[in-house]
């Protein structure tokens, strides 16, 4: 029995040679082959982008706002312009000049507001209000130091107790506002050279 392949049986070889080549080639579909004529789908995971999402959102827990001690917090330095005044009997006045001071300029959108003045001693009551001879053209408390801002001039009246204290020291506490978190940071770490501290003793004629 002879073994060359007869004709018509390389023409069968060939056309079934090519129906399989184009069926293993072929795209696969997206018509459904059953019963109710269903399409399939494929389900994408949706990029960042088109989700709306974006890296380096801003972190609403972010500590953009320091409430404490002046000197601690990152609020401006002040000093002691001089002894206390006398405004009236068992009423007396201290004035501060006030200033950011470091090497570096204090970046825009920073604030610090003067919350309270804290004596040191028992016997001392500090309240809101302009007074004095030295400049002071308005009130340390409640007072709002906007980045860079110089030249201020605050004072606190004072009113001393049966208890009072001669050298008690006055510091103050506030409230440091910055936009972000990392600001308030480098603020708060800068070096600065406070003024002298702010000293209350009885006044000439008190």
């Amino acid at each position: 029995m002879s073994s060359t392949m007869r004709p018509g049986a390389v023409l069968a070889a060939v056309v079934t040679a090519l129906a399989l080549l184009l069926t293993g080639c072929a795209p696969a579909t997206t018509e459904g082959s059953g019963a109710d004529g269903g399409r399939e789908t494929q389900t994408a995971v949706p990029s960042p982008t088109e989700t709306g999402s974006t890296d380096g959102e801003e972190d609403p827990e972010q500590d953009r706002v320091r409430t404490g001690p002046v000197a601690q917090y990152g609020g401006p330095a002040y000093g002691d312009q001089g002894e206390a005044e006398v405004v009236e009997t068992g009423v007396w006045c201290k004035t501060i000049a006030v200033f950011w001071g470091g090497d570096e300029p204090i970046p825009d959108g920073v604030r610090f507001t003067f919350d309270a003045a804290v004596p040191d001693q028992p016997g001392l009551e500090t309240e809101s209000g302009v007074c004095g001879t030295r400049g002071a053209d308005r009130s340390c408390l409640g007072m709002a130091v906007e980045a860079n801002e110089s030249g201020i001039f605050c004072s606190v009246v004072v009113r001393p107790g049966a208890d009072f204290v001669e050298g008690t020291t006055i510091s103050f506490e506030g409230t440091l506002e910055c936009p972000t978190a990392e600001i308030c940071d480098a603020v708060a770490a800068r070096q600065v050279e406070p003024g002298p501290p702010l000293v209350v003793n009885t006044p000439e004629g008190a």
